[in-house]
């Protein structure tokens, strides 16, 4: 199987503050998955990314979602990130993709 993994900030890229609530953003993350790209299970988890600001140097807290899908197959994972960086107002969104033994038990 293959787990992709996405970690989705939620301070706008624009503000640099959180527009949305991370209830809405899941709410926008699920419907895109499931009715958009048909992706029918996944997981999300709320996390914190913490960075240093190059122009300041303050560090930075920002609540995040990690979402985890596991499938048989590539899911198109560049086009998910343009779909939701759009409707998230997000700069970037990490990615990770990896080849995996999960069985469901």
């Amino acid at each position: 199987m293959i787990k992709t993994l996405f970690t989705i900030g939620l301070y706008d890229k624009d503000t640099e503050t959180q527009i949305i609530k991370a209830g809405d953003a899941k709410k926008i993350i699920a419907n895109t998955l499931l009715n958009q790209y048909n992706i029918f299970a996944f997981t999300m988890m709320d996390a914190e990314g913490v960075y240093k600001m190059g122009s300041t140097g303050n560090i930075i807290f920002e609540p995040s979602i990690r979402v985890e899908i596991a499938s048989d197959a590539d899911i198109p994972a560049a086009q998910i990130c343009e779909t939701l960086k759009e409707l998230l107002n997000q700069e970037t969104i990490m990615t990770e993709r990896e080849e995996v033994n999960i069985s469901f038990i």
